[in-house]
């Protein structure tokens, strides 16, 4: 019996330890990034930002697809189009491709879908903190944390896509200090 036990325990210690690593194991913040998209954009799901929205909005976040992913390069080329991006160097697609993105996609109260897209040219770091164990400076977690930045010029811009509509509407560039 005793043997027995043994060789259990050596099995479960064995199961647990050939675990996938890439497993995720704390739900409470995801993201969705897919290569075959693009590798400078996350998809924020279950962020702060996310509660945020939902506190104060009501606005619920959603999973989009691949196909309302590609809806969204289709819109942001009509806002190329429209000479939105008129701040951005030349050719203007290429220099958008060039930023990190954030995707936030939310559901208004109209239930119309939408993603903001929140865009930087450079990961932010974080300074180290001694109290907290932290005694170097940190590269931002642009995969899971939303990207909030004051001034910094085009360097950091935000629009908003309607999917439904195919439209876009609030583009917005940071100031410079």
């Amino acid at each position: 019996m005793s043997n027995s036990l043994k060789i259990l325990g050596l099995i479960l210690i064995c199961l647990w330890s050939c675990k996938n690593p890439k497993q995720k194991t704390d739900s409470s913040s995801e993201t969705k990034q897919t290569e075959t998209f693009d590798s400078k954009v996350a998809i924020l799901l279950n962020t702060e930002h996310n509660k945020w929205l939902l506190e104060y909005y009501g606005f619920e976040q959603w999973e989009p697809s691949e196909k309302e992913l590609n809806l969204v390069q289709e819109i942001l080329q009509k806002a190329i189009q429209a000479k939105e991006f008129d701040f951005l160097k030349e050719p203007i697609k290429k220099s958008i491709e060039s930023y990190y993105r954030q995707y936030v996609p939310y559901v208004n109260k109209n239930g119309e879908r939408f993603i903001e897209i929140n865009a930087f040219c450079e990961i932010l770091e974080s300074p180290p903190s001694p109290e907290s164990g932290i005694n170097e400076w940190t590269k931002m977690d642009w995969h899971k944390e939303y990207v909030r930045v004051d001034d910094g010029g085009p360097c950091y811009w935000r629009i908003t896509i309607n999917i439904d509509t195919m439209e876009f509407k609030d583009l917005m560039v940071n100031g410079v200090a």
